[in-house]
């Protein structure tokens, strides 16, 4: 067992919260909201409930999300149409998990779900659920702190359910599994100790930090799907917290079991940077996926991939850059790669080096020329590839502060039209 604080990865890693909860606050959050999902699904024959993460944040006095999570203990679908019509939404609902989600209009959204429990055929696998009452679906939860369900039915309205003591747990401020096998069952549950216990600064509790420790021991979370694994790294990467929550990460290896990967020393200075510099989460996600080991098998957008294999493969174009002296030379090396890759260099990258790719992003890749086709067709030069080399040496003069004015770029063309510059 880890008993000591040194040895949990989380202590006094986020803000401080104070020991002693206040009660149920008299405003609940959306309270009309709430009130008004509680009555439509009394009206389609089940009880409804506020529950995890929600209740947790309101118990705490932290600002709630514009997302709703409401479970419902029958009838989830009819629910969710139910909801949808009176909003004038959609509604979407997938029956294998007897979950499903209102899109409203403003972005937000309200997810329905079947209390329900989860039976695990073997670790790291989804689970087959089987709808159960409320009671025994908040046994299924990842920790006691979002084992909780604020009843939002019509005649028993803000009576909290809290059947692992999870507001206790709240008050010690720990984070605490609710059974032995739950790194087993989800191996994404040791992902999910970190960042909340990095997010509320709270401690991982000694005996789930050992359990935590012995599932990444026994490599379970290297049977996870990357899809999952992804996922719980895209949520890392929104927190504010990113930097301490990664050491963590890093520090139980959790990352290095998920991939059979070594960390690269360079990887946590990059990320540094990119955290104290208020880069976006996209970027952050991108930087780390050019660290890990990106198969076919990785479910990352197109663009993703391309930025984060520019960045991987930013060596050679690194020490190009370093010797360049011209923008014209900046602008070449530069402008196959994909932005996202470019704004991340910016604040990654040497002095120097950010410094041109800043130039290039702020400067150089706005430039253009008065010099079009039609002109080219006008001094007699065939359409062709002759074209695009007539028009990047006019470019490059450009950059170079070589020409300055449309007269001079027309002039230029027209001289490199006549030497033949243009011909293939």
């Amino acid at each position: 067992m880890a008993s000591s604080r040194d040895s949990n990865p989380t202590v006094g890693r986020g803000k401080a919260r104070p020991a002693s909860l206040p009660g149920l606050p008299s405003q609940l959050p959306s309270e009309h909201l709430l009130r008004l999902l509680g009555r439509i699904a009394r009206e389609c024959g089940s009880r409804a409930f506020l529950v995890g993460g929600p209740v947790r944040d309101m118990l705490l006095g932290l600002p709630l999300g514009t997302d709703i999570d409401i479970a419902v203990e029958k009838n989830p679908g009819r629910v969710g149409r139910a909801v949808a019509r009176h909003f004038g939404a959609r509604f979407v609902f997938h029956r294998r998990f007897l979950s499903g989600t209102v899109s409203l209009i403003d972005s937000a959204r309200i997810d329905i779900n079947q209390t329900r429990t989860e039976i695990y055929s073997r670790p790291a696998v989804l689970p087959e659920v089987k709808p159960v009452p409320v009671e025994d679906d908040l046994v299924r939860r990842d920790f006691t702190v979002n084992a909780l369900a604020l009843d939002i039915s019509p005649r028993t309205f803000g009576n909290l359910l809290d059947p692992h003591s999870g507001r206790l747990d709240l008050a010690r401020r720990i984070i605490r599994v609710l059974h032995p096998n739950s790194f087993t069952d989800d191996p994404t549950r040791s992902f999910r100790a970190i960042r909340f216990a990095v997010r509320l600064g709270f401690e991982i509790e000694p005996d789930t930090l050992s359990l935590m420790r012995r599932s990444i021991r026994n490599r379970l979370p290297a049977r996870l799907s990357p899809e999952r694994i992804l996922y719980e790294l895209r949520l890392i990467c929104a927190e504010p917290l990113v930097l301490r929550m990664m050491e963590a990460v890093l520090k139980e290896r959790l990352l290095q079991v998920c991939f059979g990967w070594q960390v690269p020393q360079t990887l946590l200075p990059g990320l540094q940077k990119l955290a104290s510099s208020s880069a976006t989460p996209d970027s952050i996600y991108v930087y780390l996926l050019s660290f890990l080991p990106m198969t076919a098998r990785f479910p990352i957008a197109k663009l993703e991939r391309a930025a984060a294999e520019a960045v991987r493969d930013f060596a050679g174009v690194r020490n190009r850059l370093a010797r360049a002296r011209r923008p014209s030379t900046v602008y070449r090396l530069l402008k196959p790669l994909p932005e996202p890759a470019l704004r991340i260099l910016s604040r990654t990258e040497s002095a120097s080096v950010a410094r041109a790719v800043r130039l290039y992003l702020e400067r150089l890749s706005r430039v253009r020329t008065s010099v079009t086709g039609s002109r080219l067709r006008g001094l007699g030069l065939r359409p062709g590839p002759a074209y695009r080399r007539v028009l990047e040496r006019v470019l490059e003069a450009k950059l170079d502060n070589r020409v300055t004015t449309a007269a001079e770029e027309m002039a230029l063309a027209r001289r490199l039209v006549k030497q033949g510059q243009g011909r293939g």
